[in-house]
């Protein structure tokens, strides 16, 4: 483990704040593992430890290796990392343009929401994260995440605050992982990682993830749903946010109270046809950057702008009235049927057969 004291940001990354806010990016169901301290962000992006802090010239940086493989590299090209990271490749400017005045609704949470964009992150991170998802809420899945990081040797302290990287993915080939996950408090999703991981593993690790970004969206789409304990939401959250899917629409409870409410959507059960409806609905409105565009509806309809371990009193009152609601099955592409189910904090999450007892147990 290495230690840092309280460090420099000496590089620093010219960028609008209306092409960038990592207020609205890090802390709002995208990426679970950044912890920000007074105004600086701090987060593991693969093996590398980032400071970041935002004004208005951009974004002032540093950051430090996890392991042996990467701390002669520090500080080496890291603006590179920081540009494919944060997706700054495509401008918002350029991508929001055909939206105004095609979208009354989303033109305005242009405005209330500038800067929110889509992180381009690793793929391996982001399965884990949204497989965590299932039946969970922002702050737990960042508990768990920074849990599950725990399990990793490799690791720093910055004025007595650990960070770490994820686990090699051979962690979820030994036989006593599904138990420490369990300990840990994943519940019946220890199960569904470990599978999932090993399937992964056998296709050919990340390798195999990373190609999947070479495919269309129904193809890789299809390949993830192919895993233990990925759905539809899972496959199209992994697409979009770590695959170049940008045309990736996750519907959930949030998105479907948007398509009813601003745009004419049928208001029925999220059927597999609705599902898909929805999502070419937008695909058309929002082009081929549709998947951007839902994470503005998202962002605006979910209230979740808190930080990771805070509630709004309004979210915690309204959470207290809220109960488990089944809804119709939706359908997985390998065969099986995932159940939809509206959990406390009415997020729209996919419980695969049989793990119904199994979470009740957890």
């Amino acid at each position: 483990m290495r230690n840092y004291t309280c460090l420099e940001l000496q590089s620093h990354l010219p960028v609008q704040s209306s092409e960038i806010n990592l207020d609205k990016i890090l802390a709002t169901g995208q990426v679970f593992r950044w912890r920000k301290f007074e105004d600086t962000w701090y987060g593991v992006i693969r093996n590398k430890l980032w400071i970041l802090r935002q004004d208005t010239s951009g974004i002032h940086y540093t950051f430090h290796g996890l392991n042996k493989e990467n701390e002669n590299t520090v500080n080496t090209k890291p603006a590179d990392e920081l540009v494919d990271y944060f997706n700054l490749g495509h401008k918002l400017s350029e991508i929001s343009q055909p939206w105004k005045s095609a979208d009354p609704h989303l033109s305005s949470l242009l405005i209330s929401h500038q800067g929110l964009r889509l992180i381009r992150q690793d793929p391996y991170e982001c399965l884990l994260a949204f497989i965590t998802s299932s039946c969970n809420n922002i702050p737990r899945i960042s508990s768990l995440m920074l849990k599950l990081s725990q399990l990793s040797k490799d690791s720093a302290t910055i004025s007595g605050t650990e960070f770490h990287t994820l686990p090699d993915i051979s962690l979820f080939q030994k036989p006593n992982t599904e138990q420490r996950l369990r300990a840990l408090g994943f519940g019946y999703r220890a199960k569904y990682l470990v599978s999932a991981m090993c399937d992964v593993s056998e296709r050919g690790g990340m390798e195999w993830l990373e190609s999947l970004r070479d495919l269309k969206l129904s193809e890789a789409r299809r390949e993830l749903s192919a895993l233990a304990g990925v759905g539809p939401k899972v496959a199209s959250c992994v697409c979009l946010m770590s695959l170049d899917k940008h045309d990736a629409v996750p519907v959930d409870t949030h998105i479907h109270q948007v398509a009813v409410k601003y745009y004419g959507r049928p208001n029925k059960s999220l059927t597999p046809a609705l599902h898909d409806s929805i999502e070419r609905f937008f695909q058309t409105k929002h082009g081929q950057f549709a998947g951007w565009a839902q994470g503005y509806l998202f962002y605006s309809n979910s209230k979740k702008d808190a930080m990771p371990g805070k509630k709004s009193a309004e979210n915690k009152n309204s959470n207290q009235n809220k109960k488990k609601r089944p809804q119709k099955g939706l359908a997985v592409p390998n065969g099986t049927n995932s159940e939809m189910l509206v959990d406390v904090n009415g997020n729209l999450t996919e419980v695969l057969p049989k793990t119904r007892s199994k979470r009740q147990k957890s």
